[in-house]
């Protein structure tokens, strides 16, 4: 076992305090990006292999063309050249699309889509962590004033169970150690 020397320093290991709630927080915004990596590749396969062929798309000009098509007409036994008259629409190539044109607008409304996520995920998220710290912030401003406080109270499921659990055994035992309640 190699033993870590005091001298050294230890960059990572200074950042990693509350080691379970850091890693789920960290899991949890990796899987969000994840799943817009997912979703981000998914629509560029989608558009790459259903929607266009070989990376050029354009579009046709609105003005037909009028082209002669050479057949043959069989007039009296007689095999007889003619042309006949058709309309075609050419494409319009002062408006070329090429793949990253295409693409860049699927791919900018899929990160708006994206960063709206991730900013009603951190909403949500910073919710069950701001609201436990507001009221753990009340009740030690309480205390300094010199107040009776009362137990911590934090919803199920919120961050910082642990904290405020201590935060109540001190109020129990150092401020109202006599109080039956």
């Amino acid at each position: 076992m190699i033993k870590d020397d005091p001298g050294k320093k230890r960059i990572f290991s200074n950042y990693i305090i509350d080691r379970d709630f850091q890693l789920k927080f960290l899991l949890n915004y990796s899987l969000l990006i994840v799943f817009g990596l997912i979703l981000t590749v998914g629509f560029l396969y989608w558009l790459n292999y259903t929607k266009f062929d070989k990376g050029v798309v354009f579009r046709l000009r609105n003005d037909p063309v009028k082209v002669y098509q050479k057949g043959f007409e069989d007039q009296n036994g007689v095999e007889k050249e003619k042309f006949v008259e058709r309309e075609i629409f050419l494409p319009d190539y002062d408006h070329r699309l090429d793949m990253f044109t295409i693409q860049v607008n699927g791919i900018l409304l899929l990160s708006g889509l994206f960063l709206g996520m991730t900013a009603v995920f951190t909403v949500i998220y910073s919710h069950k962590m701001a609201g436990p710290v507001y009221n753990i912030k009340n009740h030690l401003r309480k205390l300094a004033a010199g107040e009776n406080v009362k137990k911590i109270k934090i919803r199920k499921g919120d961050e910082f169970q642990e904290l405020a659990d201590l935060l109540n055994q001190v109020i129990e035992k150092r401020i109202h150690p006599n109080d039956p309640t």
